[in-house]
């Protein structure tokens, strides 16, 4: 997948990985990561217009969001009756309430740029990049966070042969080589999560994981 096709699929409406509502391993996870104590600066990598972003919002003080696709960053704002402050940048940033979001290529956007973060939330980042962005990812990840930073990751396993990706398949032990040089990894738990969307796709079994994980 490249830009363009990511593009391609939001000026079209093409963005099934899109939630109508909060992802509820976020809900079920989150003291279990990060506790119940206010987060200062939580990060969230491709996050699109997320619903995510306004749970989060409501348990630290800044999200800090990075999107490829400036529609998406246009209309997570639209959505959320916010009128942001834009920056040229580069990285071009939005900013408007607690929320502040790149519209950038993840990997130009640095440390400088998003302030300390002490969380990350994942759901459809790692998932949407190939085996050797999936790599690079990680890597800048490490260069991101301080030591003590929490993450939770969501991620999804199935036969990669029955479908292609976006999303791909990360089992535990690709997480586990991608993030245990840097992070100490912690499986939450596992479930079964083939719907209809993926059935249709040829998917026999799907089956979806959380992770937490802190930076070393």
């Amino acid at each position: 997948m490249e830009f363009e096709d990511w593009n391609e699929r939001w000026s079209e409406g093409r963005i099934p990985f899109h939630q109508s509502d909060v992802t509820d391993l976020l809900h079920k996870c989150a003291d279990r990561v990060w506790g119940a104590a206010t987060l200062d600066r939580v990060l969230v990598p491709l996050c699109g217009k997320s619903l995510d972003m306004v749970y989060l919002a409501e348990r630290s003080a800044a999200v800090v969001g990075v999107e490829f696709v400036e529609q998406a960053v246009q209309d997570f704002f639209a959505e959320q009756g916010l009128e942001p402050q834009v920056s040229a940048g580069p990285p071009m940033r939005y900013d408007a309430s607690c929320y502040t979001l790149f519209a950038a290529d993840m990997f130009r956007v640095t440390e400088l740029d998003t302030g300390p973060i002490d969380a990350v939330f994942d759901r459809a980042a790692l998932v949407a990049l190939d085996a050797g962005t999936r790599v690079r990812y990680a890597g800048h990840l490490c260069r991101l966070l301080p030591v003590g930073a929490r993450m939770l990751l969501i991620t999804f396993d199935y036969d990669q042969s029955q479908m292609g990706g976006p999303p791909f398949a990360v089992p535990a032990a690709e997480v586990e080589h991608l993030f245990g040089e840097g992070f100490a990894v912690e499986h939450l738990e596992t479930r079964d999560a083939l719907g209809a969307q993926f059935r249709d796709r040829g998917v026999t079994e799907f089956t979806e994981s959380a992770f937490a994980l802190t930076r070393r």
